[in-house]
């Protein structure tokens, strides 16, 4: 169902959090769309993290889209893929 009136979605993008999503308070929406550096140093440990933050917020559907600090999608893609829920 979505959050605003009738054939509405309501949309949420941040980005640059750079680990500190935690100390942000995210908008309720239908989507939330992380558009990069979500990530401090680009370590699956952060990305971990992340995806256990991700799961915790309300929206029913999440876009994460990797940025230029998000080295682990870079550097070990297949180990941060099997990361991201």
């Amino acid at each position: 169902s979505l959050t605003g009136t009738a054939n509405t979605m309501r949309i949420v993008c941040i980005s640059d959090t750079h680990s500190m999503h935690r100390q942000i308070q995210v908008p309720d929406g239908d989507l939330l769309i992380h558009a990069g550096d979500s990530l401090g140093v680009g370590t699956l440990d952060e990305l971990e993290d992340l995806d256990q933050w991700f799961s915790e917020l309300p929206h029913t559907n999440k876009i994460l889209i990797a940025g230029n600090h998000d080295w682990c999608f870079q550097d070990e893609p297949a180990e941060a893929r099997e990361l991201v829920r």
